[in-house]
């Protein structure tokens, strides 16, 4: 699963230097799509997997500022520039690996107390697998959304991670 994760950091620096070199503020250019703006996707992901993070750290979801004010949160985060928002993303990286190092099996299972579906017990590996999931998901709304700004996309697939770091 650590590999898993491994892949899910990769794939979203890809990203990140991608967009980097795309035009400036093109991530608030609003647009029709499954998000208004390319950085709301990214906010989206960014707030979910801290969420989930403190869940697995044991608070409530009742408790964690993101999800009772997600709204305020996303509106915040979503006018950050491209620099701001990749920064938050590596600080949350070096979040999940410090909970890595200190649970150090992920086959341990915790009971979440969800809001909308209730009492789930599930190991923390599955966990992580669904947070790599809902990720790649979104990748694809964001390079869909490029396109529709007549920008092209990057990959992201696990194929090419397992390929570039067989080269080095």
């Amino acid at each position: 699963m650590l590999k898993q994760y491994d892949y899910h950091v990769w794939a979203n620096e890809r990203v990140f230097h991608h967009l980097r070199s795309l035009p400036e503020g093109v991530i608030h250019q609003s647009i029709q799509s499954v998000f208004p703006t390319v950085a709301t996707v990214l906010v989206h992901v960014y707030l979910t997997e801290t969420i989930w993070l403190k869940v697995m750290d044991g608070e409530r979801f009742e408790a964690i500022e993101e999800y009772v004010h997600r709204d305020k949160w996303t509106q915040a985060f979503s006018g950050e520039s491209l620099e701001e928002i990749e920064t938050l993303y590596a600080k949350l990286s070096w979040r999940y690996q410090s909970y890595f190092e200190k649970t150090p099996d992920l086959t341990k299972e915790i009971t979440i107390e969800h809001p909308k579906f209730g009492r789930v017990t599930l190991p923390i590996s599955e966990l992580l697998q669904h947070l790599v999931n809902h990720a790649s998901y979104h990748r694809g709304n964001l390079t869909a959304m490029l396109r529709q700004l007549g920008l092209g996309g990057i990959s992201t697939d696990y194929f090419l991670y397992l390929a570039d770091n067989q080269k080095g």
